[in-house]
């Protein structure tokens, strides 16, 4: 007799999903941001890593202490009964939702540098549109298939960025990295939370 196929994730999945998201906010997204305040934005990166590894030790002390599922949602309705559930996730899903978008718009704004296209607004609106049904449909597979797409598109993260962190070795300049600490003179917490 067969057993039913599992659709869950396992742990080798849900660590490259955790991979592609933070890859794909913090080394794509976030150099374009910290280009602006200067070399000194490395220190929001360590702000940035250290107030992951913080959420990541919350969530473990949580699953821990809590055995309902549901992740964040199922934590909260264990402190604060179902009320608390539903904040939890319509805040999560409100943040999805703008992140998306955000993620959308870079993505079709490096798209137009790559491919030399200028689009007017109204282009740029549909062809956001157009990436974000893209993922969609992409999702309508099930958690399995995204963490399988996933798994193939990591590389496509991970290999410019390895590449670029050997070869860009040999054109690195020390004294270029320290003329270029703070060039506007932005005050020193400004830039930590720019």
């Amino acid at each position: 007799m067969r057993t039913p196929q599992s659709h869950n994730l396992g742990v080798g999945q849900l660590t490259i999903l955790t991979m592609v998201n933070m890859m794909g906010s913090g080394i794509i997204m976030l150099p374009t941001k910290l280009s602006e305040v200067g070399t000194i934005s490395i220190i929001s990166w360590l702000v940035t890593a250290v107030g992951s590894m913080a959420l990541a030790w919350a969530f473990a002390k949580c699953g821990m202490f809590s055995r309902k599922s549901g992740g964040m949602g199922g934590y909260a309705e264990y402190a604060f009964g179902k009320s608390g559930n539903f904040m939890a996730n319509y805040t999560y899903g409100v943040s999805l939702l703008i992140a998306n978008v955000a993620i959308a718009i870079s993505a079709v704004g490096y798209g137009t540098e790559l491919f030399g296209a200028a689009l007017p607004p109204l282009q740029i609106g549909l062809a956001t549109i157009a990436v974000l049904w893209v993922c969609t449909i992409a999702n309508f597979g099930g958690a399995r298939i995204t963490g399988q797409i996933s798994s193939v598109t990591v590389w496509g993260v991970i290999i410019p960025v390895v590449g670029l962190c050997i070869i860009g070795w040999f054109w690195f300049s020390p004294s270029m990295y320290v003329a270029s600490w703070n060039p506007h003179h932005v005050p020193f917490f400004s830039c930590l939370f720019y």
